[in-house]
This record gives C-alpha cells, structure tokens and sequence, in this order.
C-alpha cells in the first residue's frame, strides 16, 4: 500500500475507533449509576474500541497482517467484532448495563452489513460509523442530560460527526460515502434504539 493511502488509512482507523469508543464509553451510563457504569464503559471502549485499531496499527507496521485470510472487513474491524461477541457473553453472565449490549449489538450490526456491502462495493467502515454515530451519541447524549443542555449536547455530537461527513463527500464517490452512511444510521443507531427501548 502507497505510503499516503496508509496514513489515510490509519487516520480513518484511529477516528472510527475514537467514534465506537466514546459510543461505549456512554452507554453504560444509560443504565447504572455512574460509578458502576464507568469501569463498564472504560472496559468496553478500551477492548472493542482501542485495543483492535492500536493491535492493527502495530501489526501493519511489521508487516505481520500479510498471514490474515482474506475478508472484506478491515482487520481492526473484524478483531473489535470477535472481542463484541465475547463482551456481550460477559454483560450476561455478570448482569451488566444492558444500554451496553445494546451498543456492542449496534457494532456488530454495522459491522455485518460492511461485511456484506464490500461483497459487492467498497464501503469504508469510517463512513458507516460516522453514521451510526450521529444517531447513537446524538439519541445518547438527549437521554443522558435532561433538557436544553441534553438538546444541546445532542445537536453539537451529531452535528460534529454531520461536518466529518460532509468533509468526507468532498473526497470523491459521494454517493457511496452517504449510501454508507445511511446504512451505518439505520443498522447501528437503528439497533441500537431498538435495544435500548427494551434496555430502559
């Protein structure tokens, strides 16, 4: 791979990574009491949102990605939905924060439909996170803070993520970068606020 395409590659990695993490850095939040929620929330970003982009980075600077069978997930992808399914075993087994289970099931969700979408196309995960995460922090951050200063926090979070996007439109292939993100919207925030109407 060019020197540029993998910087940009790494770039988009590190910020689809930040989006997931913040995502499950929040959800527990929804459920318990800050102070059980916290180590839930560091727990999972840390594992599904940190741990699979930094183990990535590191392995595709020593060129030890190349033993990797062929998929049309990213490699960070794929590790964060193996270690998805494992954390959800976990909040069952432990009765943890069950908004939690609703964002890790939002992760795998946008993650089967990149899987089945790259089959035909080439989505990029960042755009389907960037979609996801417009709803999932914007509906998020309404339920967290009550009031204007929720109303508030929700538009800036998704309007961020909104700019991210349209930043990303200027890049070439539009169409697929909105088709993708609209996909990310309706299978990650769309399961996710399917979850999370049972979860509460």
């Amino acid at each position: 791979m060019p020197r540029g395409a993998a910087r940009e590659s790494g770039r988009n990695t590190a910020m689809s990574a930040l989006i997931w993490s913040l995502i499950l850095l929040a959800a527990p939040f929804l459920g318990f009491p800050p102070a059980a929620a916290l180590p839930w929330g560091a727990g999972a970003a840390l594992l599904m949102g940190v741990f699979p982009a930094v183990l990535v980075t590191y392995l595709q600077h020593t060129n030890d990605l190349r033993s990797l069978p062929p998929s049309s997930l990213p490699p960070a992808v794929l590790g964060a939905a193996a270690l998805a399914f494992m954390f959800q075993r976990l909040i069952l087994w432990l009765d943890g924060p069950l908004p939690l289970s609703a964002a890790v099931f939002a992760l795998l969700a946008a993650a089967v439909v990149l899987l089945v979408a790259n089959a035909f196309t080439s989505w990029s995960w960042l755009d389907l996170t960037l979609g996801a995460g417009i709803v999932i922090l914007g509906s998020t951050a309404l339920l967290l803070f009550p009031g204007l200063a929720g109303t508030v926090a929700g538009v800036v979070l998704a309007g961020v993520l909104a700019l991210s996007l349209t930043a990303r439109l200027r890049q070439g292939r539009p169409a697929g970068h909105l088709a993708a993100a609209g996909a990310g919207a309706a299978a990650g925030g769309g399961v996710f606020l399917w979850l999370l109407s049972y979860a509460q």
